[in-house]
């Protein structure tokens, strides 16, 4: 077993495809397959099983990629090191979020004599869990429902990891600039009326793919969700032009300056969290803990 074979595995694992992982690594599905066959006898596994569509994991592929992730990350970390010096990378995932890319770009100008580099990756709250989980992030930052804080929790634990809550804020809809809600500005909403909209959610937004909510009133399974992105620009470009509306927390975007009106669900009831995910029992770098540090201080703003 060489870290040749452990990078092939790791890109075939997130392509789902010998041909896609081809391309990636610039070389051919022959040789991608010849060389996964060659990490499987040396394991004495099988790490892969095909489906129609390409491949995926086995069980015990699944746990093989997790260690292959923390160990090629570590040697690109070395290589790094020898290229450069002692460059430190911060690895963050987060949820779509225009507002903490105006504090990421705030924490950058603040420490950029320090030489830290960053990889910043937006996704849904499912794939930030995993990419801290498998050692491809060091931190994971996501806005929770309360509603489904139980069923995030329990996924977290089963990988040994914790969720710490750094803000709680009232669930808001903001209605597209372009329906009868922003037109008349309604104070209040119905379960009824959200039956009736269409809407724009970041895309497995507020961890709508891990558990329904059962004791709301608002019925979000029933949600006419139009469109799904994992883009901010592509929301508050929406928002502003056509009759989607969207579902969120009170500090999202920049909502929290007032530049976008809102009508809050069930005040007090409806709460959305934002905060990180981390491995348990796993003191934050010294890095991280002051990016940690600045958006704390940003949040009491």
């Amino acid at each position: 077993m060489d870290l040749k074979q452990l990078q092939y595995f790791k890109i075939c694992a997130q392509t789902g495809s010998f041909s896609d992982a081809a391309k990636i690594l610039y070389s051919t599905q022959p040789s991608v397959s010849k060389v996964i066959k060659g990490l499987e006898d040396a394991l004495g596994i099988q790490l892969f099983e095909r489906i129609p569509r390409g491949i995926r994991l086995t069980p015990v592929g699944k746990k093989v990629y997790q260690y292959a992730c923390k160990i090629t990350n570590e040697m690109e970390a070395l290589e790094n090191m020898v290229s450069h010096g002692m460059t430190k990378w911060i690895r963050i995932s987060m949820n779509p979020s225009s507002w903490f890319a105006n504090q990421f770009v705030d924490f950058y100008n603040k420490t950029s004599e320090r030489g830290y580099h960053f990889q910043i990756t937006a996704a849904g709250v499912r794939d930030v869990m995993e990419r801290v989980r498998d050692y491809v992030d060091d931190i994971g930052f996501v806005y929770i429902l309360n509603h489904q804080m139980g069923s995030f929790l329990h996924e977290l634990g089963k990988n040994k990891m914790e969720f710490v809550i750094m803000q709680e804020t009232d669930t808001i809809l903001y209605p597209g600039q372009n329906t009868d809600f922003y037109r008349l500005k309604r104070d209040r909403i119905l379960s009824d009326d959200l039956e009736k909209m269409r809407f724009i959610q970041n895309y497995q937004d507020e961890f709508f793919d891990i558990g329904a909510i059962e004791d709301s009133r608002f019925k979000w399974k029933n949600m006419d969700i139009s469109v799904l992105t994992n883009s901010d620009y592509i929301m508050e470009k929406m928002l502003k032009n056509s009759n989607v509306s969207n579902i969120s927390g009170s500090y999202l975007s920049e909502n929290k300056t007032g530049t976008m009106w809102g009508i809050p669900l069930e005040p007090g009831k409806s709460r959305v969290c934002f905060g990180y995910v981390i491995h348990k029992d796993e003191e934050p770098e010294e890095c991280i803990q002051e990016f940690l540090d600045f958006l704390t201080s940003r949040l009491s703003e």
